[in-house]
Parts: C-alpha cells; sequence; structure tokens
C-alpha cells in the first residue's frame, strides 16, 4: 500500500511542476469541489474521504506556489470558500505531510 500511495504522490507532483500553474490551479480547484459536494463520493471511511481531499489540497499548494504573485492576488478570492471550508482534520494533514517527505515545487 505504501508503494501505492508513493508512485500516486509522485504523479501527482510530476503533474503539478509540468501543468501550467493557473490551469492546474483552476481544475485541481473544481475537481476539489465536486469531490466535496458529490454523494456518489462519499465514502464509507471519513478517514479515507478526509485524506483523499487532503491528497487534492497538496497539490492545489503547489499549484499556488507556482504562481506569481499578481496572479495569486486575483486568484485567491476564488479559493477562498475552499481553503477555509478544509472539513480535514490536522491529524491527517500532519501525518500526509509527514509522508510526503517533498513539498518542493
Amino acid at each position: 500500500m505504501h508503494q501505492v500511495m508513493e508512485a500516486t504522490n509522485t504523479i501527482r507532483d510530476a503533474l503539478a511542476i509540468q501543468i501550467e500553474p493557473v490551469y492546474g490551479l483552476t481544475t485541481m480547484h473544481a475537481s476539489l469541489r465536486a469531490f466535496q459536494v458529490d454523494p456518489h463520493h462519499a465514502l464509507s471511511d471519513d478517514i479515507v474521504k478526509a485524506g483523499s481531499y487532503a491528497f487534492g489540497m497538496i497539490a492545489l499548494g503547489k499549484f499556488i506556489l507556482r504562481l506569481p504573485a499578481e496572479v495569486l492576488e486575483e486568484e485567491l478570492p476564488r479559493l477562498k470558500g475552499t481553503l477555509i471550508s478544509v472539513r480535514v482534520p490536522l491529524i491527517i494533514l500532519s501525518s500526509i505531510g509527514s509522508n510526503a517527505r517533498s513539498f518542493r515545487v
């Protein structure tokens, strides 16, 4: 299972580096919003759903880090609702953060 997670992180990180940051941010943001409200994604395990959402939030953060300051100023108001409504328990975020050893761009 750990190998699958590492491979998935590698693919996510590669996409976050290769895709144009505004396009990637817009696409990831839309995907996260859809995931959050879609009842078909109602996973039986809240921890799995929270971990999946946190995985997407990490990708969103990687795109944010690549944006020029003037573009970020335009994008932050659009992201505000998503960023402040995160319902991912901090323990899960810290666990994912320690497992995703490289938060580099």
